[in-house]
């Protein structure tokens, strides 16, 4: 009988610990669930974020002109160097003047890219890239600056800059310094402000 006792009590203790090593597994999944859960939700939330700033890039649009495989009106994002911009019109030709263009510019909205021929631009002594510096003459040389030197003189940004340009190709190199009056939006007042920093040659 004594045997018998301790044979059932042996069982009872094997049964209660696999009871319990089951109910354990059991908490376990239970508790590991939410967490992998947590795991899929985040991931999407988190490429949502990444795709917005992406979209909040401002884009811009340039003209491009001049000697590039394809001239144009081109979107970019703002702040890109205007090398990325010369690769999307297909670069410069083989009569391109690479010498007068800045790649390391960035360009900005409404913003005109020309790229003179070799010899349309006198390149012998080029105007100085910043108003006042010492070259001779004081100033730029508004015959043969380019967009990012007429960018340099007070008051002018982009837009205005890229005006300078087109006048120019419309119409010729400048005689006189006084001729940018002709030039719409830049009146007495801006004259008066430029006329220290240019000049023509």
């Amino acid at each position: 009988m004594q045997s018998l006792i301790e044979k059932y009590r042996t069982v009872l203790v094997i049964l209660m610990i696999c009871a319990i090593v089951l109910i354990a597994y059991i908490l376990k999944n239970a508790s590991a669930a939410p967490v992998k859960e947590a795991t899929f939700t985040a991931a999407p939330a988190k490429k949502e974020k990444e795709l917005e700033e992406v979209e909040s890039v401002e884009k811009v649009y340039v003209d491009v002109k001049g000697e590039v495989v394809h001239p144009g009106l081109y979107e970019v994002r703002q702040g890109d160097r205007l090398k990325f911009v010369i690769d999307r019109a297909g670069g410069f030709t083989a009569e391109a003047d690479k010498k007068v263009i800045n790649l390391a510019v960035k360009v900005s909205d409404e913003m005109m890219i020309y790229v003179p021929k070799i010899g349309e631009i006198e390149t012998t002594r080029l105007a100085p890239s910043m108003p006042g510096a010492d070259s001779g003459k004081d100033g730029i040389n508004i015959n043969t600056a380019t967009q990012q030197e007429f960018e340099t003189l007070p008051g002018i940004g982009p837009a205005k800059a890229s005006t300078f340009i087109q006048y120019r190709e419309e119409n010729g190199p400048f005689k006189a310094i006084e001729e940018i009056k002709n030039i719409s939006g830049v009146g007495e007042k801006t004259f008066e402000k430029l006329k220290e920093y240019i000049y023509v040659q």
